[in-house]
């Protein structure tokens, strides 16, 4: 008997052969497929919550349990699985996927991903080269995390003493003491960090406005300067940072009919989404589809090309 992984991915190929083409009407039929595997991320993490919500939204619209979440390190480790077979979509940043974009297209575009670095008030850290020797969690070494806060570190030319450590165990260790800093790159609002503001700790965002400039310029194309708002988490001030595009990747022999299909039950199925994920809500037919410099898989390249407004 053939492994399993081996029987899923053959099931994943059949998709692509003898199934009636797909438009972007909800009416057209599902693909017959099965065993597929999305790569996700830690706990306390926004992949892994938002996979969870995605998968259900997926198996409801192909009327099977087709997709299983597998949980990861994040990013980096998403990609190297997918470029080893081990699953067959992936939460990933632009940046990790750069280097490998004619191999992993993009079904598309579901979220921006916020460096935050969080520390207490009381640890006098008021800058990023505040932190140059001292301790902080900068992610698991397959994190996304990991590849963008030591780029954010080398084009500012601070080093820090990295601890490896997920999301949850990072807010864990910083109201501990064991860490000085968090990193975190995350869509938000991030769990681990709403789970850090309910035990009351005096905390707030350090400001990487000239960060934010610095890797822009050392990386062109990847990065984009954003405000992480008061609002999205109550009592933290205003804070300028910098964000990199999360897409959802596959490799490029991914089934045409099952790529429009996930395409087009995730941007419509939006709303549902944001319902229990509030980054959901920046998905839709123009942003979605918006993930260069890594380019569409052709399935859901035909879905944003027939969809009607």
């Amino acid at each position: 008997m053939a492994p399993a992984r081996e029987l899923s991915r053959r099931a994943l190929l059949a998709a692509g052969v003898g199934v009636v083409a797909l438009s972007a009407c909800d009416t057209a039929p599902s693909p017959d497929v099965s065993g597929l595997r999305l790569a996700t991320g830690p706990e306390g993490a926004t992949y892994r919550e938002s996979g969870a919500a995605l998968t259900e939204l997926w198996n409801e619209t192909l009327g099977r349990r087709a997709v299983e979440v597998v949980f990861t390190e994040a990013s980096v480790d998403n990609v190297r699985m997918l470029l080893s077979d081990e699953v067959d979509l992936a939460y990933a940043n632009v940046d990790v996927l750069l280097s490998h974009k004619e191999e992993t297209p993009a079904l598309l575009r579901i979220f921006d991903s916020v460096v935050h670095l969080v520390t207490l008030r009381e640890s006098g850290v008021r800058t990023l080269q505040d932190l140059a020797g001292r301790p902080v969690a900068m992610g698991l070494p397959g994190s996304g995390t990991r590849f963008t806060g030591g780029r954010m570190l080398a084009a500012a030319g601070v080093e820090v003493e990295a601890l490896d450590l997920g999301q949850k165990e990072a807010a864990r260790a910083l109201v501990a003491g064991e860490v000085d800093a968090v990193a975190s790159l995350t869509a938000m609002p991030t769990p681990a960090i709403a789970w850090l503001l309910e035990q009351d700790p005096d905390i707030h965002f350090v400001d990487l406005g000239a960060e934010a400039e610095a890797i822009q310029r050392a990386h062109p194309g990847e990065y984009l300067p954003v405000t992480i708002a008061s609002t999205v988490y109550p009592g933290v001030a205003t804070t300028r940072t910098l964000a990199v595009p999360t897409l959802l990747a596959v490799r490029r022999e991914f089934p045409d009919d099952v790529a429009t299909t996930l395409t087009g039950a995730t941007v419509r199925g939006a709303g549902r989404l944001a319902r229990t994920r509030p980054e959901a809500y920046q998905i839709n037919t123009r942003t979605a589809a918006a993930t260069a410099p890594i380019p569409l898989h052709p399935g859901a390249a035909r879905w944003f090309r027939d969809v009607k407004p």
